[in-house]
């Protein structure tokens, strides 16, 4: 090993929960789970079924590959760029203005 420390699931959940300014009971209250439950993902005491990433990726405005292995696109090559914008649009929490901006960033690139 070279002393680097590696990323779990449960650290990757608490950190994209904390970037959402969300506190376990909020994320909780989010899935209609117990609080208790948000701690033990986010302490990796237990795997987290399929289904439950997905829905947690939803509730934490990302991806389930995000969650499962930290990558947040591309695994080769990550655009700074998209992440970012990626990121904010995620951070819309209205679908109407999000599928505006969707619109209007096809047009631009299309």
């Amino acid at each position: 090993m070279n002393g680097t420390k590696v990323e779990t699931m449960g650290m990757r959940i608490k950190k994209r929960r904390a970037v959402l300014g969300m506190t376990q009971e909020d994320l909780a209250e989010a899935m209609c789970l117990p609080k208790t439950t948000i701690s033990t993902y986010e302490n990796d005491r237990v795997d987290v079924r399929g289904s439950v990433i997905s829905e947690l990726s939803e509730c934490l405005r990302t991806t389930p590959n995000y969650l499962l292995m930290g990558w947040s696109g591309n695994a080769e090559k990550t655009d700074p760029y998209l992440e970012e914008m990626s990121n904010m649009l995620g951070m819309i929490s209205d679908p109407k203005v999000r599928e505006v901006l969707a619109i209007q960033v096809c047009a631009l690139v299309g």
